[in-house]
């Protein structure tokens, strides 16, 4: 063989080996400086309380168990009664479906719960279909569209909030945050890291046009 040649050739792979590892340098920093951005975005809107007057509240669903609401959904709901007993709103959506497939849906548990706590039935709404965020502000739309709900302030938890809000004004909804501070996860800092970090990988899945990462990367 032509030594020459082999040495161009060896040259040529030398090059492309260079570029391929500038390239996987390069795509690995910005996919570094994405996730930190949008920690960074998570964690500050999850700060923030910017309830003021709307037309509903919306508790976004959590756990149920026998059609009762779990810790962190009665957190969401306490937080949503306080809401509604300021003035904030005169009607409080509660929003979760049934993705554990029992007979009882997140939605119904939040109202049956909110309605022991003395709240009047003609104030509630349960919007009760949906297995994840996006499908549960879905159904928030479709069952509100009909009672001239524009403006709503959305009840989750701090590491849910930023994801929550875009999906809602994407759905052509004025969405204001108003996270509770008194969920179990609050308590659990290894958890609460965990699930911003989850956060980060559902909201970019999201950007990139997934509905539902439930699927995908096991969060709603």
């Amino acid at each position: 063989m032509n030594p020459e040649r082999i040495g161009r050739a060896e040259v040529e792979r030398g090059r492309l080996a260079r570029i391929t590892i500038i390239l996987a340098v390069v795509l690995t920093l910005l996919a570094l400086a994405w996730a930190l951005y949008v920690t960074l975005i998570v964690i500050i809107t999850g700060q923030r309380d910017d309830a003021q007057p709307a037309d509903a509240v919306v508790v976004l669903g959590a756990g149920e168990v026998w059609g009762w609401p779990e810790a962190e959904l009665r957190a969401r709901c306490d937080h949503a009664l306080s809401l509604y007993e300021a003035g904030v709103a005169p009607l409080v959506v509660v929003a979760g479906g049934d993705p554990d497939g029992t007979v009882n849906t997140e939605a119904d548990a939040g109202v049956r719960y909110l309605e022991y706590l003395g709240m009047p039935p003609e104030a509630l709404l349960a919007a009760d279909r949906g297995d994840n965020t996006y499908e549960s502000l879905l159904e928030v739309e479709a069952r509100t569209r009909g009672k001239e709900v524009k403006s709503v302030v959305l009840v989750s938890d701090r590491y849910h909030m930023f994801r929550s809000l875009e999906m809602a004004r994407d759905l052509g909804l004025t969405a204001y945050g108003s996270p509770t501070t008194t969920g179990p996860i609050e308590n659990e800092p290894v958890l609460l890291l965990d699930m911003t970090l989850r956060e980060v990988v559902a909201y970019s899945a999201y950007a990139l046009g997934v509905r539902n990462p439930t699927l995908a990367f096991g969060v709603a």
